[in-house]
């Protein structure tokens, strides 16, 4: 079966995904007013659309090794007076943070109570915490989704692109729709296929991107469908009885309990003659199909005296709703037909296991990684569900320069001897071989199946940061800095040298400034020895000489200054402390390193001598930081309202926030020559 992988929300960061070239979107609606004040429909609309909520989350991605961050957003409905909204599993997926707009021009952070990539349905809690006591939510009702028919006026309702909530009109044109594998890719969602349970309700309503999550409604204000996806010029939602049913179990419990065969069934073969039925294609090993004797050929006609309907991937929809409307544990009696003969046969169905797991980032490995499922091992061939799946691995990363490389769907089982059945082992095991006196790397042994074959690779660990950095022995120094004289500069200054140092710049407050060294000056010699810098690429010829003076001593500078040469004398200071012994700080959680401000910083970012703050010297892309809005290079000047002179002192505002609760970091910045305020989000550090 051909798929696409297919996700909505619209994203500040990504381009919009493959399936809308493909003509398959997720939805989203907008449109101008319509109707007229007579137009019943008009109050209706100013009933319901204050219970649609305008949706933006902070999404996790695996790239190259690293979960990168971006803001998505969706649309969603109040379904509770106690704040919770139904919306897309699409759109909640990854999420670590939410914020939910209302009509009112309110905003309020959210989490996420449940989520089940079958039905692409989710459950959000809105924090009502700072709302007036009293003030009442707009809630929506729900109507009948399995009295929807063909014809039917329907309202589309939604916040397309990060705007306000709008709305479109047009009526159902079938309102119990499969998409035919031969013209639309199936829709997956964490690797479960959507289409195995839901019939779509198909209207055309304008939809657009970024109204995922969001209501059909009928011409009596009801909510029939969650907007979910786009076929051609069509919308489908997944019906309201759906979704209703599934977030009363998200709301309940926090998940869906299903059943479980172990059948993988198809349409009925076109040689088979025409009929009704599913013939099983292929069954689990070890699983209640197989327990119960079913055969890949048996060609299954009721479920619990339920026929099969319709035809081709009608007929799949229906088997699979059967299986997933009953609970693990309870019986499913199948009627099938094996070589001519019509039997029954129970079996005890088994819970339904997630497709995928979760995306767990390693950074001492540089790869995220994820837990087998029953699902991934079968694909894989895998003899158990021990091990752990290597997902997304960085190239220059640890695991991406072992010897050999390890590679996206490798399946790690054993690291220096020791077996890893899952992700929480081999985090603990990961922290065990870097814990000790810190060292520039740990060598380990890593056993890992590939293609069937057990290989061994040796992975280099990056150990705990060694923050104890020593002192070096410091030289001479001239607080200026120079360009090397070569001959076409020389000859065009006029100066008959064969090299020299012309100053470029004199850094306020050092000894050379005092000494009355200008911009522009060049220095032939120093105490008579000339200055060779005469090649572009004898940058550091003059810095050299400087540098075999002590601290302290009084070099003659023979300058060359408005044509004439001068006899400048200089003391040389010590030189600054250099940037790699500043102290430093990676703060892991939040994504971004920094240190103390260096002398060499304030000159290459041309800020003010007396300037006091803490460096940006590294914000990861797409990290937590810098999808707060942190810049590499910025000067970080105040944390949560009060200055920070030190990575000390950062470090401890960082954590003084964290304790205090919230959710923000707020940090004033220096960036080019202006200040501005940026926040950082701080959930993820307590989740």
């Amino acid at each position: 079966m051909k798929t696409v992988r297919l996700r909505d929300g619209l994203s500040r960061r990504l381009a919009l995904p493959l399936a809308a070239v493909l003509g398959l979107a997720f939805s989203g609606c907008a449109g101008p007013d319509f109707g007229s004040e007579a137009d019943p429909s008009i109050a209706m609309l100013a009933r319901v659309l204050p219970s649609v909520v305008r949706i933006e989350a902070i999404q996790l991605r695996p790239d190259e090794g690293h979960m990168v961050k971006l803001w998505t957003g969706g649309s969603g409905v109040i379904i509770s007076a106690q704040g919770q909204v139904l919306t897309n599993f699409h759109v909640a997926e990854r999420a670590d943070y939410f914020r939910c707009y209302l009509t009112d021009g309110s905003k309020v952070d959210a989490r996420c109570v449940g989520s089940d990539p079958l039905s692409d349905i989710a459950v959000l809690q809105m924090d009502l915490s700072g709302r007036p006591a009293g003030a009442p939510l707009p809630v929506a009702a729900f109507g009948d989704s399995s009295r929807v028919v063909a014809g039917e006026s329907v309202f589309a309702l939604g916040s397309p692109g990060f705007l306000d909530q709008s709305v479109t009109r047009g009526v159902v044109s079938n309102p119990s729709l499969i998409l035919p594998e031969e013209t639309s890719p199936a829709v997956i969602m964490n690797g479960e296929n959507v289409g195995l349970l839901v019939r779509w309700i198909f209207h055309d309503a304008r939809i657009y991107h970024g109204n995922s999550g969001g209501p059909l409604v009928n011409a009596r204000g009801e909510v029939v469908g969650i907007n979910e996806i786009g076929v051609f010029n069509l919308g489908g939602a997944i019906p309201g009885n759906t979704a209703r049913a599934v977030a009363e179990q998200l709301i309940a419990r926090g998940r869906v309990t299903r059943g479980w065969s172990g059948l993988t069934v198809q349409a009925r073969l076109d040689s088979q003659g025409p009929g009704s039925g599913v013939l099983v294609a292929d069954v689990a090993p070890d699983s209640p199909a197989s327990r119960a004797g079913f055969l890949p050929g048996d060609l299954i006609l009721a479920g619990d005296g339920h026929p099969i309907e319709g035809a081709e991937e009608k007929a799949i929809a229906h088997y699979y709703r059967l299986e997933t409307g009953d609970l693990p544990g309870q019986t499913l009696i199948l009627d099938f037909v094996r070589e001519g003969r019509r039997q029954l046969l129970p079996l005890v169905l088994a819970a339904r296991s997630p497709a995928e797991a979760d995306d767990i980032e390693l950074r001492p490995w540089g790869a995220v990684v994820r837990d087998l499922t029953r699902q991934l091992a079968r694909a894989e061939h895998l003899p158990d569900l021990r091990g752990v799946w290597m997902g997304s691995i960085r190239p220059g990363g640890p695991a991406g320069q072992g010897e050999p490389a390890l590679r996206p769907g490798d399946i790690l089982i054993r690291v220096d001897g020791t077996e890893v059945p899952d992700v929480a082992a081999l985090r603990a095991l990961t922290a065990r071989l870097r814990s000790g006196p810190p060292r520039r790397v740990r060598r380990v042994l890593v056993s890992f199946w590939r293609g069937g074959a057990t290989l061994s690779s040796v992975v280099e660990l990056q150990t705990q940061r060694e923050d104890e950095v020593t002192p070096e022995v410091r030289k001479a120094w001239l607080g200026a800095s120079s360009q090397p004289l070569t001959p076409k500069l020389g000859a065009q200054l006029r100066i008959q040298a064969e090299g020299g140092a012309r100053l470029t710049r004199i850094y306020p407050g050092t000894q050379a400034e005092a000494a009355g060294l200008r911009v522009g000056d060049v220095v032939l010699a120093l105490d008579g020895d000339p200055v060779t810098a005469r090649r572009v690429d004898d940058t550091d010829v003059f810095a050299r000489q400087i540098r075999a003076y002590r601290p302290g001593t009084e070099a003659v500078f023979s300058v060359w200054r408005d044509g004439q040469v001068r006899e400048i004398p200089v003391r040389l200071e010590i030189e600054p402390v250099p940037t790699a012994e500043m102290p430093r700080w990676e703060d892991e959680g939040l994504e971004f390193a920094a240190r103390d401000l260096a002398f060499a910083d304030v000159a290459r970012l041309q800020l003010p001598a007396q300037e006091r703050g803490v460096l940006v010297e590294n914000a990861v892309s797409a990290g937590w930081a810098s999808l707060g809005g942190l810049h590499t290079d910025d000067v970080i000047l105040q944390a949560d309202g009060r200055p920070v002179t030190t990575v000390a002192e950062l470090r401890r505002a960082r954590e003084a926030a964290v304790r205090a609760g919230g959710n923000w970091w707020v940090l004033l910045v220096e960036r080019d020559g202006e200040t501005l305020f940026v926040e950082i989000n701080l959930k993820q550090l307590r989740s």
